[in-house]
């Protein structure tokens, strides 16, 4: 189950948590909107897609370019996992730890967590001038000006950790 102490283990070791751009912020807004997502999607893992928000960024070095962030993520989850700080089974880890990876190369998914994960960082992209294509999107769901919409109202106050967690269910 993934509570408090989950997210304490990440936090204390997270890089760059103060960036107004990919810090922490952002990592609250993309857990809300993958949760938002999972409401939807029969067969989504609210838990992996929390994990993603709270993990994909952690790993930046710098707010520009850095194509290797979510591959220096995903090797922290599974150190994160060897000290039993994530409380997921081998298969679980293995499907965060490829939403983690991947979710800068623009690719769709057709599993309803991957692809919850990568719309939710998607939505965001306009935080960063980025017009999200509809192509990239895994999810019907996330097409639309709703979705879009939601995202944006969510960057200006995202939810905290505990009120996150409370949505994990």
């Amino acid at each position: 189950m993934i509570d408090a102490s989950v997210v304490g283990a990440v936090l204390a070791g997270a890089w760059r948590r103060d960036s107004a751009v990919h810090g922490e912020a952002h990592w609250r807004a993309v857990a809300a909107t993958g949760l938002s997502l999972a409401d939807d999607l029969p067969g989504c893992d609210r838990e992996v897609v929390f994990l993603f928000g709270l993990l994909h960024d952690t790993r930046r070095v710098n707010d520009q370019f850095d194509p290797d962030h979510g591959p220096r993520a995903a090797t922290w989850a599974r150190e994160l996992w060897a000290v039993a700080a994530l409380p997921l089974g081998h298969e679980r880890l293995d499907r965060l730890c490829e939403a983690i990876a991947l979710h800068t190369r623009g690719l769709v998914s057709e599993d309803a967590t991957i692809g919850a994960c990568w719309d939710a960082d998607r939505l965001h992209l306009p935080r960063v001038w980025i017009d999200p294509d509809p192509q990239r999107f895994s999810t019907t769901l996330a097409r639309g000006p709703g979705p879009l919409a939601a995202a944006a109202e969510l960057r200006d106050g995202p939810p905290s950790w505990d009120e996150l967690l409370a949505l994990v269910g």
